[in-house]
């Protein structure tokens, strides 16, 4: 299940300071933060949208005033393992 309510957690409160930003799934001109346990992903919305319906239907839902934000970049907490989400972008940005 895919939540874009705020975060529980560090981030929630605009500290990101103990989540840790993914090594290779952190690209500086990401358009959106994906908080998963306590991992970052900066990635292109645009790219996910691409691969995945459930994502594609997320972002025609209207965010709220106020959401919580990295570097002004919209943040979307997901319930997931992080190496699972890991695995999932990976997929998405270099198919085989």
């Amino acid at each position: 299940m895919v939540s874009n309510s705020p975060c529980t957690g560090s981030v929630s409160q605009g500290s990101p300071d103990h989540a840790i930003r993914h090594d290779s799934l952190w690209f500086d001109d990401g358009s959106v933060v994906l908080s998963v346990e306590q991992t970052l992903f900066r990635v292109h919305h645009s790219v996910i949208r691409v691969q995945s319906e459930i994502f594609a239907n997320l972002f025609r839902i209207p965010q709220p005033n106020g959401e919580t934000t990295i570097e002004g970049c919209a943040v979307i907490c997901l319930p997931d393992k992080a190496a699972d989400v890991a695995d999932l972008l990976k997929a998405f940005y270099k198919p085989l």
